[in-house]
């Protein structure tokens, strides 16, 4: 499991806390599929395989984590505008697996202002020449 440190290849920062709660989340969704389609033969070979090769994935799935976020916090590192704090809210379609995720800044902060920037600045580069 990814630890978002500089030089991994996301974007995304994450505090020890909050990288915790990714790994519960990420392994209660994998058992909340498993649930949904037992007889998933691919599914059953990936939590096979996770588990024989991640200490950390087995740990978790050993203790029947179950559930799943609706809302979270992410820091962003954008090449343009830097560090952003977003939410990141969860829209779950029942029954069909499918979730659509929207990041949002608190309106009027710091965050918002940077996140409208990107839309101003298209493909520019805001680095000096």
């Amino acid at each position: 499991m990814s630890d978002g440190a500089p030089g991994s290849s996301t974007r995304i920062r994450h505090t020890q806390e909050e990288q915790r709660a990714l790994e519960i989340g990420m392994v209660s969704e994998l058992r909340s599929a498993a649930g949904r389609y037992p007889a998933d033969r691919q599914l059953r070979g990936l939590i096979t395989e996770l588990r024989a090769n991640s200490r950390r994935f087995a740990k978790l799935w050993e203790a029947g984590v179950v559930g799943s976020p609706e809302v979270s916090r992410k820091t962003i590192e954008h090449p343009q505008v830097g560090l952003l704090t977003l939410d990141c809210n969860v829209l779950r379609m029942d029954g069909s697996g499918l979730r659509i995720l929207g990041y949002s800044a608190e309106p009027g902060t710091e965050d918002a202002e940077k996140l409208a920037l990107p839309a101003v600045i298209g493909t520019q580069s805001l680095a000096a020449e």
